[in-house]
């Protein structure tokens, strides 16, 4: 699994920015800059970041909420620490 920002394409004019794995602030200005040089016609920096493969959780579905429940338990008793 990466923590890369998940760019690509679904049609000629149709692109999607997602997947920021909890570095949102950092990354959405870049993004955004980047989405719209694509908009804009200059899709190269769009496209490096769209072939960047992204993995499925390797726990599948049956541990994928457990280990969300314990992530965030995890973080809540980091804050009461």
């Amino acid at each position: 699994m990466n923590r890369a920002p998940d760019l690509g394409r679904i049609g000629d004019n149709l692109y999607y920015v997602q997947g920021f794995s909890g570095h949102g602030l950092v990354f959405a200005g870049m993004a955004g800059k980047i989405l719209a040089d694509a908009i804009g016609g200059d899709a190269s920096r769009f496209d490096v970041f769209s072939r960047i493969r992204h993995r499925r959780f390797p726990g599948g579905k049956r541990l994928r909420t457990p280990a969300l429940v314990l992530g965030m338990w995890y973080y809540k008793l980091r804050e009461l620490i």
